[in-house]
Formats: C-alpha cells, structure tokens, sequence
C-alpha cells in the first residue's frame, strides 16, 4: 500500500500540490487525470522521490525518499535519449540492477528478446535509440520499464506518441504487469482509455485531489466534469464502455449559422 499524507510540493514560493492525501492499493491501476498543469507529473515524480517534499509517501510503510531499494520504473513524457546507444542496450539497461551492467545472464537476454517481440522492436534491436520516432521511442522506454519487472511503474501519458493500434498494445502490455501484481500508477489526457484500463481514477485539479474511487464512479462524478470547465460528456455504448467527449469550443464571436 502506497500512503499519502498532507503531501505538498514547492518549487520556488510557487506552490505546486496541496495537502495531498491518498491511497494506492498495491498490484492496482491508478490513473491521474486533470487539465494541464494541475500537478500530475509533480506527483509522479514525488512518488518516485526525485523531489522534495512536506508531508509524507509511505510505500509499505517506509518514507519512499530514504528506501533506496525499492524497484521502480520510471517511463516520463519527453526522455533524454541516448546517443550512440542501440534499442537491444537501451532495454538492457533494465536489468543492470539485477544483473548489473555488462553481466546480463543468459535468461536475461532471453527475456529481453521477448520483451521486443512483445513491444513490437524485435528487428529494430540494432538501431540508434535516437533514430527512432517518437512512437518507437516510446515503446522503448515501455520496453525498458518491463525488462526491469518492477514493484511499482509510474507512466507519464504513456501513450502521448503512438498510434491508436500502438495505444492499445501498450496499456495491454502494462496491463498485464498489473495483472502479475505490480502497481501501477499512469497519467492520461484520454479519460476513455483511462476509464477502459485503471480500475482507480484520481481527479487533480489545480494542485488538489478533488475525488478518488473506482472508474466508473469518477466518470461520472461532477468533480471530473468540474475539472474540466463542466466541457466534457460521457456517453455509454451499448456494450457499456463509456466514451468521454469534450464539447467544441464555440467561439464568442462566431454568430451561428441558421437553417434558411
């Protein structure tokens, strides 16, 4: 169990998260959603203890910035790629905590392999991580996160840079980590995809946790609708998955049109 008390976040006298308090049910998916700048990549990278903090993120009941031991995988947004460095190596170094880097064992390198067919590089393995595009360079770092079989993945809009047929492969991927029991917690702009896969949903809105429970609960809540300047709907298609739509912005001084 991850808990979080009171958490707040400064850069500078700027006040990024306020008095944040939560849980996250290990070997779950949870998913932040909320405008941009509300505070959901701070709160990724508090959960990692990449930054500093007031309050207190307990995994498994110790202060996460002094357990040093803790495997966790880290996939944000927009990485520092590597230059000079081939995919099969960039995947590879998920296992240099295990194996050490350079000592990978022969079951390592077996996994590895799987681990590329899996994400759909197998056959790129000897190309220039900074030759990819951005959707090849984001299934790489997915690739990495998985080779590192992690307790906890945290994903930064993981799905940003691919294709709708790529979204899918990958949060089917993650979701088979979470299935084998690893935790995960995601941000994602689609709040349909996020509904489809995380089975908690955190509303951020300006800093603040406005609502958490289970995803069809938060859908549908006026929080989330609230978050988003009440400019979204939810419909529900006949199998039951909801769909979240936002409204068209309707420019002030545009006079609509009229049917002669």
């Amino acid at each position: 169990m991850i808990s979080i008390k009171d958490l707040t976040v400064s850069y500078g006298n700027r006040t990024i998260l306020h008095d944040i308090s939560m849980e996250i049910v290990d070997g779950s998916w949870t998913c932040l959603v909320g405008p941009n700048g509300a505070g959901k990549t701070t709160l990724l990278k508090a959960l990692l203890g990449t930054c500093e903090y007031a309050g207190s993120i307990t995994d498994n009941g110790e202060e996460v910035f002094k357990n040093h031991n803790r495997n966790v995988a880290f996939v944000p947004q927009n990485p520092h790629v590597p230059v000079g460095m081939s995919v099969a190596e960039y995947v590879m170094l998920g296992r240099s905590k295990r194996d050490g880097w350079g000592n990978e064992s022969l079951s390592s390198r077996t996994f590895i392999a799987s681990i590329l067919q899996q994400t759909q590089l197998y056959g790129m393995q000897d190309r220039q991580v900074s030759q990819l595009s951005g959707g090849e360079t984001q299934r790489a770092l997915i690739a990495r996160a998985l080779a590192q079989e992690p307790s906890l993945i945290l994903l930064d809009e993981p799905t940003s840079a691919l294709d709708l047929h790529h979204q899918i492969s990958v949060l089917n991927d993650i979701e088979i980590l979470k299935n084998r029991g690893v935790t995960v917690v995601s941000t994602m702009h689609d709040i349909t995809l996020a509904a489809m896969y995380a089975q908690y949903i955190a509303i951020i809105h300006e800093g603040r946790v406005t609502m958490t429970g289970p995803s069809d609960t938060v859908i549908h809540s006026a929080e989330l609708r609230n978050a988003f300047d009440n400019r979204i709907n939810v419909f529900t298609l006949d199998s039951g998955r909801p769909v979240i739509v936002a409204d068209k912005a309707i420019n002030e001084r545009e006079t609509p049109r009229t049917e002669a």
